[in-house]
């Protein structure tokens, strides 16, 4: 199946996934990546803030959890123009704004961060397979930033998220490890 096909089917799969169903995953996940040593030790964390209309898992109570045990959370901002991601650090839920593709981001008054600075790294997806490799939504703005990073990626993921195999370009860049509400799979 090419990209555009597996990113309409899984995103369908994905909004018409049950409220509930949905929220009981999202706990499991959660709890599966915050039991991880790599998320108990790491200082500076790069999480997304979820696309409310898209049904990705839930991070704000990851980010306020690590917002109040004083780490610093660090979420994107995607720059259209030049297909690129800026990192800024947060507060609070307070500190993001809705930007043009209609998901919360840091407000242009947040402090910019290194991507060197980043501990660890939660990278968003529509697909994946058991390797690591991810499907986004087609722009490249993750592969981009992770070739910049020098930690540990994590996607966080519904099991009917991951596929035998997605299609992969030299340019697609792997993340390490994916958690599901069932598996880990760690990247070969």
């Amino acid at each position: 199946m090419e990209k555009h096909a597996i990113r309409q089917k899984i995103r369908t799969t994905r909004k018409n996934h049950p409220d509930l169903t949905k929220k009981e995953k999202d706990v499991a996940i959660r709890r599966k990546l915050q039991r991880l040593s790599v998320w108990k030790t790491a200082e500076a964390i790069l999480l997304y803030a979820p696309i409310p209309h898209e049904k990705e898992i839930d991070t704000w109570p990851l980010i306020n959890n690590l917002i109040k045990k004083g780490k610093t959370v660090v979420l994107p901002v995607t720059n259209k123009e030049s297909k690129t991601i800026t990192l800024k650090i947060i507060t609070g839920k307070e500190d993001t704004e809705l930007c043009d593709f209609k998901f919360p981001e840091p407000k242009k008054s947040c402090p910019v961060v290194s991507p060197d600075k980043i501990d660890l790294a939660i990278i968003p997806g529509v697909a994946f397979d058991t390797r690591g490799n991810r499907l986004g939504f087609g722009h490249g703005y993750y592969d981009r930033l992770l070739k910049k990073l020098h930690c540990q990626s994590i996607a966080l993921a519904y099991e009917f998220q991951i596929l035998h195999a997605v299609p992969r370009h030299e340019h697609d860049v792997p993340v390490n490890i994916i958690l599901t509400e069932k598996k880990t799979y760690k990247a070969l």
